[in-house]
Parts: structure tokens; C-alpha cells; sequence
């Protein structure tokens, strides 16, 4: 079971690994919320698991599919489903929607389609220009391998095949770099780069490094290709946090398997400080002074607050 795998993605959702596997999505879960979480978002360990999902996701899904040529497909809303409107609020829409989602098409309205187009040929130009070409053929591979005693996956959206860089989409409002750098924080991806080229590595004994794609969802679809900083030792390097992390989410997983015993919060009160940011909000504080209006203002502002009275 261990290397490159093609595997539909609801099969990899599911889990297909000899053993309960640790993907990037649950080691970020341990890490940012507690074992029991990530047992509950297991479908190997909870027998409660349903598979997410949602039309919030849509974008991202299709983009996937234009970019990548891989994952199931979109399609536009046949016009005579529609309402008057637009809308896709018939109960013909709701019908043929779901006819298209139990087939693992995802429904798009027609202008939806042509922004999917202009998402997918905005990141081509950008990923040109760095020289990588996206193979649909290496596209959407699962790496499986055994890392510290854990057996670990990761669904990889690209692996060029000129063996740098492991290649990840992401749909976003803002590809900026200030944004770009707010979303690897806020979400994570640095664990999610980690873990993948840790797979990566022991599935094929190959040393890539991580490439993230964001690519904005309006006009003008504006790319941001973002790598992130290894360089041992220095003050500014962001992998080497990372792969302490991935290492820790493979110690907690490996021990809680064994155990058998998956913690949530620990049971205590806790007693938190005020964040830096809050207080400075306070310390800065500096409201306007506060005067007393004249006589003949107060009257005005009376008057002008007060309710309509309906005459007699």
C-alpha cells in the first residue's frame, strides 16, 4: 500500500489505508483542537463520519476539475430550469441539481462557468511563467507511506513531473501576498506543505517542495504562486516550525491509536489573559470630549428626534 496511488477522491476521503491514517486536515485538527475532534473527523474511527459537503464549495471544486483536468466535472444549469430570474429556485432546477450531484457533477450557473474558465487560464499563464506545466495525468496522485510508526496520506492536486515542486490550489478573494501570508496562518497550510512533502518523501524518496496556487474568484483573477521559506537556522525560516509540528500531530496520533483514548479539552477552568492586541485597543483609547450643547441646541435636536405626531 505504501507509494503513488490513483484513487477517486471519495475513496481517499474514506480512508483506504491498512491502518486509521493521518491526513494534513486531521493532524491540523489535533494540533489546533484536541484528539477527540480529530477522531470525530475520521472515517476510519468514527461510525458516525459523513462526507462534507457544500455548495460554498463549488468554485473551489470546479476550479479544481479546469485547472487540474481531474475530479469530477461541472456543468451549466440548463437555461429552461431557470426561473425568470435567473435563479436556480424551480422546482426543475432543484431536480436536474440533484441529479447532477448524485452523478458528481457540480452544478454551475452560466456565468459561473465562464469565471471557472477565466480562473483556470489566469493560473496557467502564472504557472507558465515559472516555468511548470500542469500534466492532468499527474494530477489529484495519493501518496501513502508509514512516517514514525503512522501510516499517512496526502492527495496531492499536482506533481509535475520535473520533480520540483508538489503543487496545491487554493480559490480565494485576495491572492496578495499580505493575504496569502494571513491564509497560511489562519488555516494552517503550513502543516498541510509539511506533512504532504513528508508523504511525498517517504512514499518515493523524492525531496520536493511545496508550491501553493491562490488564485482569486472575480475579476481579475489575479494569481499569487507562494513558497514557503526553508532555510535552517534562519530567524525567518517558516518549515522548520512546520515539520516540528507534522512530527508532533504523528506523535499524537500514533499515541492516541494506541491507547485508544482520544482527549477533547482538558477538563479545568482556565484562566486566560488579555491578548496584546485587545489592551493596545484600550491603552489607545482616546474618545472626544464631551461638551455641554446650549439651551437652544438641545431644544433643536428635541425637536428634530422626536416622533411624527398625526394631527387631530
Amino acid at each position: 500500500m505504501q507509494g503513488l496511488h490513483r484513487l477517486d477522491p471519495d475513496d481517499y476521503h474514506r480512508d483506504p489505508a491498512p491502518a486509521p491514517s493521518l491526513s494534513s486536515t486531521l493532524a491540523r485538527v489535533l494540533l489546533n483542537q484536541s484528539p477527540l475532534h480529530a477522531w470525530t473527523a475520521s472515517p476510519r474511527l468514527n461510525p458516525m463520519w459523513e462526507p462534507k459537503d457544500s455548495v460554498t464549495f463549488d468554485i473551489g471544486r470546479a476550479a479544481h476539475r479546469a485547472v487540474l483536468g481531474a475530479g469530477g466535472d461541472f456543468v451549466a444549469y440548463p437555461a429552461d430550469v431557470l426561473a425568470s430570474n435567473g435563479a436556480a429556485s424551480t422546482k426543475a432546477a432543484k431536480e436536474w441539481e440533484a441529479e447532477q450531484r448524485e452523478a458528481g457533477r457540480t452544478p454551475l450557473k452560466a456565468d459561473q462557468v465562464d469565471q471557472i474558465g477565466a480562473i483556470a487560464d489566469a493560473v496557467s499563464v502564472k504557472l507558465a511563467r515559472a516555468g511548470i506545466v500542469i500534466d492532468p495525468a499527474r494530477s489529484e496522485m495519493t501518496a501513502m507511506a508509514q512516517i514514525d510508526g503512522v501510516w499517512c496520506r496526502a492527495m496531492v492536486d499536482n506533481a509535475p513531473a520535473d520533480g520540483r515542486y508538489l503543487i496545491d490550489l487554493k480559490t480565494t478573494t485576495d491572492a496578495s501576498p499580505d493575504a496569502c501570508i494571513k491564509a497560511v496562518t489562519n488555516y494552517g497550510y503550513d502543516v498541510q506543505a509539511a506533512h504532504y512533502l513528508a508523504v511525498w518523501n517517504a512514499a518515493t524518496g523524492e525531496a520536493r517542495r511545496m508550491l501553493f496556487a491562490f488564485v482569486e474568484k472575480t475579476a481579475p483573477y489575479e494569481v499569487g504562486l507562494v513558497e514557503l521559506y526553508a532555510k535552517h537556522g534562519d530567524e525567518a525560516d517558516w518549515m522548520d516550525d512546520a515539520n516540528g509540528k507534522a512530527r508532533e500531530a504523528r506523535r499524537i496520533w500514533a499515541e492516541c491509536l494506541e491507547a485508544d483514548y482520544w482527549p477533547g479539552y482538558p477538563p479545568q477552568i482556565a484562566t486566560v489573559g488579555a491578548p496584546g492586541w485587545h489592551r493596545a485597543r484600550w491603552e489607545n483609547y482616546s474618545p472626544a470630549p464631551i461638551t455641554k450643547p446650549s439651551a437652544a441646541a438641545l431644544a433643536a435636536w428635541r425637536t428634530a428626534q422626536a416622533p411624527e405626531r398625526k394631527s387631530a
